[in-house]
């Protein structure tokens, strides 16, 4: 495996006019540098790693998105955002960890042959959302929180998109963390009409 992986998720704004072992923080077998991160859907071959499962590649870009009626338009009324994501079992033992529609998977694992070093999670997004005819909405618009089914605590932590890149988490050597995300939209403004799109890249890199 590389030693820096990058998943992605497509957050959309549709805007109308007028197991056995818990989650969380888990250890791994230490051995030869590796890493991995999942975002959303992801994929392993040969059951789970408890179960001796290898991880696989999963070019999957789930959308997490709002519609938005007219007369909900600008009202500071922060509104939850959806997921077409379906992960929502860790992929350590099975464990249920997320629930979605409403919450997005994300998980990722550090290996390394002895007892240190460590991987950085983090997130990285332009500094607006765009729609066909050029608007554009800050993607400091869209927040989330962080946490998993049986264990509030955001060992990947929670925040804003702030346009640039974000440190989610250290992941120390032969640990295997994971939370889920809740995505809401702030709605403070009003903006054209339009389907609004962004990417956020997902990152898990090991110095």
């Amino acid at each position: 495996m590389s030693n820096n992986f990058k998943p992605a998720l497509v957050a959309l704004l549709m805007l109308t006019s007028a197991g056995s072992a818990k989650a969380w923080i888990l250890n791994i077998s230490s051995g030869p540098r590796q890493i991995y991160i999942q975002v959303g859907n992801g994929s392993y071959t040969g059951g789970n790693y408890n179960a001796g499962g290898t991880p696989a590649n999963n070019n999957t870009v789930n959308v997490v998105s709002v519609n938005i009626p007219a007369a909900s338009l600008g009202n500071s009324t922060a509104l939850p955002m959806t997921s077409n994501s379906t992960a929502a079992n860790s992929f350590y033992d099975g464990f249920n960890v997320c629930n979605p529609p409403s919450q997005v998977y994300i998980g990722g694992w550090v290996r390394v042959p002895g007892s240190s070093g460590s991987g950085v999670m983090s997130v990285t997004t332009p500094a607006s959302l765009v729609n066909a005819a050029g608007n554009t909405i800050p993607f400091s618009s869209i927040s989330w929180t962080s946490t998993a089914n049986g264990d509030s605590t955001p060992h990947i932590t929670a925040g804003t998109f702030n346009g640039g890149t974000i440190t989610l988490a250290s992941i120390g050597a032969n640990r295997w963390v994971e939370n889920c995300m809740t995505f809401s939209y702030a709605n403070t403004a009003i903006y054209a009409s339009g389907t609004y799109t962004g990417r956020a890249i997902y990152t898990l890199s090991l110095p």
